[in-house]
């Protein structure tokens, strides 16, 4: 690794670790820039390589420990986005010679002038597969901080009540009322957060793949997202596993949950892939994914239908008969 890699993966660490910090010092206002932690990562692996990206990773969770001072500030950022970043943009960045039919040398035209020394077609890695791995991360990145943090229900309902006391609407409230509302948000934390996880994830290598490009810095092709963007049959089989597993007694129902999170998130990301292939050569196309969009913010409802889509898709390519 070069001096200057090593000085950009460092440089890109220590942006992803300042984004971050505000969430570790507790600073409400900073959750936006925690959310956009992955994109230096991100970027330091696809345009500079995966060591670069590792190396980033590793800076990034040290800087953090060394501001905050605190260590699991350090281990949040490292288990639950630098690392999956490191290893998603190592993923993407993965390529190797095509060997497929009519590929090989006996089937090729002699080679005249410069098409001899023209460089070999790629195969690049799959983008259902890096969505499959990511969702994989986030599910056992939630799950191992769930463990190393301590998650437990009965210990952190106080703690939600007495911040529901401390808003503006206590008075309102009544005391079951307050303890209602804490077991429904303690539910839900093992099927959010890894949802959120695989979001922040897929949208920041979006962005850092964007970037990247615009660089002259990606050597990957553009990839088109709509008629790309699949998951495995092992996402359908894990997914389903997963809502199997909620129906069993606490605590193998909260990783159930966090199964269900991350695989559902990645299954809606290829709905809404579907929806962007479908509506093309529309003219009311700008309208229809603005509606959409707009839908899914306001009411999160339609993000439960473009999950049905997605794993519709994964059913439908897996009846698919094999191209002979």
């Amino acid at each position: 690794m070069t001096p200057s890699k090593l000085i950009i993966a460092a440089a890109a660490g220590a942006a992803s670790a300042l984004l971050f910090a505000g969430l570790v010092l507790q600073s409400g206002s900073a959750v936006t820039l925690a959310l956009a932690a992955p994109i230096p990562i991100f970027i330091a692996s696809l345009g500079w390589g995966s060591v670069a990206g590792l190396v980033a990773a590793i800076v990034s969770a040290v800087v953090v420990a060394a501001i905050s001072g605190i260590v699991s500030g350090g281990v949040l950022l490292f288990v639950s986005m630098s690392l999956p970043a490191a290893i998603a943009g190592h993923l993407v960045g993965l390529a190797r010679p095509d060997s497929g039919p009519g590929a090989g040398p006996e089937n090729a035209a002699p080679a005249i002038g410069p098409a001899r020394d023209a460089p070999p077609r790629l195969l690049w890695f799959p983008l259902e597969r890096v969505l499959f791995a990511i969702a994989l991360m986030a599910a056992v990145a939630c799950i191992g901080l769930g463990w190393y943090l301590g998650y437990d229900v009965a210990t952190l309902k106080p703690e939600i009540v007495e911040a529901l006391r401390q808003g503006g609407n206590a008075a309102q409230m009544s005391d079951q009322e307050m303890d209602a509302v804490a077991s429904l948000l303690l539910s839900l934390v093992p099927l959010v957060q890894p949802a959120v996880l695989t979001l922040t994830l897929c949208v920041s290598l979006y962005v850092a793949a964007w970037v990247t490009r615009i660089s002259d810095r990606l050597p990957r092709p553009k990839d088109d997202l709509p008629t790309a963007l699949h998951l495995p049959p092992l996402a359908l089989f894990v997914f389903v596993s997963g809502m199997a597993g909620t129906f069993l007694p606490a605590p193998a129902e909260h990783l159930a949950m966090v199964i269900c999170g991350a695989f559902g998130m990645a299954f809606t990301f290829v709905g809404l892939a579907r929806m962007h292939a479908r509506t093309r050569g529309r003219s009311n196309r700008g309208l229809l994914l603005f509606v959409t969009y707009a839908a899914i913010v306001i009411l999160s409802f339609p993000l439960f239908v473009f999950t049905c889509i997605g794993v519709y898709d994964t059913v439908k390519r897996m009846r698919r008969p094999p191209p002979a």
